[in-house]
């Protein structure tokens, strides 16, 4: 995860990744029987973890784009991860020597779901729409056995395959398992069995006729694989007959898509009968237990509350329990939430819900320490979540919420120690607390269009302030007034630092100028334009006097602040957004469209490390104050936490 220059001083090591990427095909899988380690997706990469120990990771990277799906082989050995974007690879991996084993490379513009076979002999892949190609694979040599190009019934537009799974041997007419394989995949209206002849290399669809028009949304075969249920995006799940290939029947559910079905071992009724059992989990938050014979079922017990967000992947946590037991399962949600769940048969009283985990699921736009305390720090989504991190759990100490869809995103962030300040897409500066984050206050007509960017003093009396206009304003946080309002930028302030002295403020803007301004008058005391391209961020080492900028124009530029022109620039290939300067004034760090973290020597503008972990732009980086550790965050909606080493 990181690649360090050869004049060493320092260099970074990725320590924990904060980051689940919610809204993937079944982003998290328990592994074990009944143990507490995990596999999920974060960002580019498949993360081994343990559920109990945040400190437990292993990070797996081969991806240069969001994992799109998961899947893990029964026996939990093998792993399978696909990726969206131009390089839609496959890549399985041994989960015990935790490298890859290949890299299956036959999907254009994305890979949709991932599946193996029961006995891990084979995996099935699925292109996105407009790749559509449906490829099954040899475990045991990489091959292809077989590749199908998906057509619509008139032999033209293809649809799109949502969810796929594989029901082990096909039975002949005396429901003997035969030398063949089946599988089932549903999608935009459309519900398939599939015969796979490993032999021929042969894929033979047959269409399930459901007399329904229904959006297959999640599939999975029955225990004994009579029947096959199929949930939809209308809320219900229809249990068809494989051997007839019939609809037998429907089941409301939920009042959302039901997003995920996994199979239970069957309970006995009377001497002679089984009953199914079914695990359902809704896009509207629900988990619930259903029981039947194939004609009809009925809910057997549910989580209570629905969970907040669809569910995205059901895993069960222990697969020896009997089956009057209660099932236990962790549930992830499309809100990165990651819960333990116990259901119990209606009546009893052991159900049970506990949030293990909790994640951002969306592009993560700041982060910040505070002047003096390493122990935490505070994140800004569009999700609508500011949270407050233990450095050292990697859980959420306090959080607040704000509904995008009313106020608009955070833009940007600053954090006291015990106040974190926000500013908000509707021009509006909010106060959270830190002990418990509630909402303390809101401030207001701060900038018209936008707060896009705050800086709070050293002294935690005042906080300065930028607009989306270029309007730079004072305000003191004890009484929440403006006592200074600066007004030179002409375009959209995107950098705010205050000197150690809290005497001096200098903004940057996409109109090319960095300003600096004395505080104690209100006056402009200098100014530094850059030739080409807008500002994107700014940093200031301790001694007031270097100053380091990022911008449009793709190249690092060094400043003295007494001089109108740069001292230096460094060229880079990729636009940065971000960049900090630590504590002591000895490196700084930049990050940006090319989703690499770097390190770099201040005194000799050296690079010193890279970091990747990242599979979008990024979009945010600080030092802790002791200078231990650096904190990165971007659009893929993770945080990573790298630790800092000094050679």
């Amino acid at each position: 995860f990181c690649a360090m220059a050869a004049s060493g001083g320092a260099t970074i090591e990725l320590e924990h990744a904060i980051g689940l990427n919610g809204s993937a095909v079944c982003p998290l899988h328990m592994l074990g029987q009944g143990g507490s380690a995990c596999a999920y997706v974060s960002g580019a990469s498949v993360v081994l973890a343990d559920l109990a120990d945040p400190h437990q990771q292993h990070f797996l990277r081969g991806h240069d784009d969001a994992v799109s799906c998961l899947a893990v082989s029964a026996s939990g050995r093998l792993a399978a991860s696909g990726q969206r974007g131009v390089n839609a690879d496959v890549i399985v991996w041994d989960l015990e020597a935790r490298v890859p084993v290949y890299r299956l490379q036959e999907h254009d513009d994305g890979v949709a779901t991932v599946a193996f076979s029961d006995d891990e002999r084979f995996l099935l892949t699925v292109g996105v729409l407009t790749d559509g190609k449906m490829v099954v694979w040899d475990m045991h040599t990489g091959g292809v056995v077989v590749s199908h190009r998906r057509v619509d019934k008139d032999g033209t537009r293809p649809r799109p395959t949502l969810c796929v799974c594989w029901g082990g041997r096909k039975k002949d007419a005396k429901r003997r398992d035969t030398t063949m394989f089946q599988l089932a995949t549903g999608g935009e209206g459309q519900l398939y069995f599939w015969t796979l002849d490993p032999a021929a290399g042969a894929l033979l669809p047959q269409e399930v006729n459901t007399g329904v028009n229904r959006n297959i949304t999640s599939v999975a075969f029955s225990f004994d694989r009579d029947y096959l249920y199929a949930g939809s995006s209308s809320g219900d799940f229809m249990a068809v007959n494989v051997k007839q290939a019939v609809m037998h029947s429907v089941t409301s559910a939920c009042s959302n898509s039901v997003s995920v079905l996994v199979c239970l071992p069957p309970v006995p009724r009377g001497d002679d009968e089984l009953l199914h059992r079914l695990l359902v989990g809704g896009g509207d938050g629900s988990v619930s237990v259903w029981i039947g014979n194939g004609r009809t079922y009925h809910r057997a017990a549910a989580a209570e509350p629905a969970l907040p967000g669809g569910v995205s992947a059901l895993s069960l946590w222990g697969s020896d329990a009997p089956p009057g037991a209660p099932v236990r399962t962790v549930a992830t949600t499309q809100r990165g939430l990651v819960f333990e769940l116990t259901l119990a048969p209606f009546g009893e009283p052991t159900n049970s819900r506990r949030l293990l985990q909790e994640y951002h699921c969306g592009p993560v736009r700041a982060v910040a320490y505070s002047v003096d305390q390493s122990a935490s720090f505070v994140t800004a989504c569009d999700d609508g979540w500011v949270r407050l991190w233990d450095a050292s759990s990697y859980g959420v100490a306090s959080k607040g919420e704000l509904q995008p869809s009313l106020v608009g995103r955070p833009l940007c962030l600053g954090f006291t120690g015990e106040v974190v300040m926000t500013g908000w897409e509707d021009g509006k500066l909010r106060a959270h607390d830190g002990e418990d984050g509630a909402l303390l206050w809101v401030l207001d007509n701060v900038h018209k269009g936008g707060v896009s960017a705050l800086c709070v003093s050293h002294n935690g009396k005042f906080l300065v302030t930028g607009g989306e206009e270029g309007d730079v304003r004072v305000w003191e946080i004890r009484t929440r007034l403006m006592i200074r309002h600066l007004k030179e930028h002409t375009m959209q302030v995107t950098g705010v630092v205050i000197a150690n002295g809290d005497d001096k403020v200098y903004t940057a803007s996409r109109d090319r100028s960095i300003l600096c301004w004395d505080l104690v008058n209100g006056a402009r005391r200098g100014s530094l334009i850059q030739r080409m391209g807008g500002i994107n961020d700014i940093a200031l080492h301790p001694d007031g006097l270097q100053l380091v900028s990022v911008g449009q124009e793709k190249k690092i530029t060094f400043w003295d602040v007494r001089e109108p022109s740069p001292l230096q620039l460094l060229e880079l290939n990729h636009e940065q957004h971000t960049i900090a300067i630590s504590a002591d004034g000895s490196l700084f760090a930049t990050a940006g469209a090319d989703m690499t973290v770097r390190l770099w020597h201040m005194a000799t503008s050296e690079l010193l490390a890279e970091g990747l972990g990242h599979s979008a732009t990024v979009r945010a980086v600080a030092f802790a104050p002791d200078g231990k550790q650096l904190v990165s965050a971007g659009d893929d909606g993770s945080v990573l936490v790298w630790n800092i080493f000094y050679l």
